[in-house]
Order: C-alpha cells, then structure tokens, then sequence
C-alpha cells in the first residue's frame, strides 16, 4: 500500500479544508512542513492561495523545489490545487519579476480581461475532455468552486487537459494532469460532495497506481 497523503504546508495556503476534506474522506493524509517529511508519501498534495511571486518564494525558501523534483522524478502523484496548479505550470502573467513556474505543465497563465468581474468566484459546470477516474461517479454537468484572477488557456498544451469550464465565455483549463503530475483550477474542497468525490477518486488512483502509469 502506499504511504500517507501528505500537505504541503509552505504558509501560503488553505490546509485546513484540504487536510480535513481527505480525513472527513478517512484517508491516512499527514501535514508536511519540511521537505524531508514528504520521504514515504503516497501522493503529495499542493495548495495554494494568494499571489504566484509569494508562493514560489516561500516554496524555494522552504526548500520544496528539490523536494518536488524528486516527487515528480519518483512518480509519486502530486495534485496541485488553484494557486498549487499554477505553480506546476511554465509561468504567469501575474509574476511581477517575470518568475517562471515549475514547468511541469506547458502553457502560461493569463489574467482575465474584458468586461467581466475579476476575480472569477463561484460555481461553474466542468466538462471532462476524455474519460479519467479523477470523475469517476462525478455526473456530467456537476459545479465546481472557482476563486481565481488567471487562467490557463486549455488550447496551449491540449493533450494535458482533463477537463474544462467556461466564465464569460472565456474557455478555461479546470483539470490538467502530465505523468504523475494533476492539477485542478476549481477547489475540490469547497465543492461540496462532488469536490469531495473528485478528492476521493484522486485517492482511490493513487492506491491503485494508475496515476503512475499514466492513466488519467
């Protein structure tokens, strides 16, 4: 079996309803402050609020980077959620110093514009792409919470998109995964019993090991 789900507590994000989603789910999941603590995990999970310069600088001062490359070089799952999803990509335009982001999904984020209310806050319907059991049991036009000013274009690296959503007509990346690598634009953990189902699923794929071998 694999090891505990571990939480990356890098002081820029929302543990509480993450780490309490996956126990209400009675999952063994463990908050992870230093990262020798991610050493046994069965998948790593990467939350996030707030600005990307901040995040990535506490990550790189709390000395995750060579921590996550060792994840992602092990294909130990890693689920990266809003702010978490965004780091995993190449960049954004919300880096005032141009700061470039782990890289492991390709595509930059860009902000909103136009006559729409920034930020994008509210429940809005995903549509999965192609068959993943990240929606097993999920149905087909269910809503997810999203709290975000950036977005990732899904045209800008197709093959990686689970899923999809739209605001104001702007289509939108919700759910990426490359390898052992997932992220999600929507908060699962505020998205009620659909956002706990998808948290499930994440679980039971990283207990089941298709996560590692590419299935998503």
């Amino acid at each position: 079996m694999p090891g505990p789900l571990a939480v990356i507590d890098y002081g820029v994000n929302n543990l509480g309803s993450v780490y309490n989603a996956f126990a209400r789910l009675g999952r063994d999941v463990t908050l992870v402050e230093r990262p020798a603590e991610l050493e046994g995990a069965g998948g790593v999970i990467l939350p996030g609020v707030g600005s990307f310069d901040r995040a990535k600088e506490a990550l790189e001062s709390g000395g995750f980077f060579e921590a996550l490359e060792g994840v992602l070089r092990d294909g130990i799952p890693l689920l990266g959620i809003c702010l978490g999803m965004q780091l995993l990509c190449s960049g954004s335009e919300e880096s005032r110093r141009g700061a470039p982001g782990i890289g492991w999904i390709r595509g930059d984020l860009r902000r909103f514009r136009g006559d729409m209310k920034v930020p994008h806050m509210g429940w809005n319907v995903v549509d999965p792409a192609r068959e993943s059991p990240l929606f097993r049991g999920i149905p087909r036009g269910s809503h997810f919470y999203f709290v975000h000013s950036y977005f990732l274009d899904p045209t800008g690296d197709p093959d990686s998109v689970v899923a999809t959503a739209e605001y104001a007509g702007v289509p939108l990346a919700a759910v990426v995964a490359r390898g052992s690598v997932i992220g999600t634009q929507f908060h699962p953990e505020k998205s009620g019993p659909v956002g706990l189902a998808f948290l499930d699923n994440f679980a039971r794929a990283v207990e089941s090991g298709c996560i590692r071998e590419g299935w998503l």
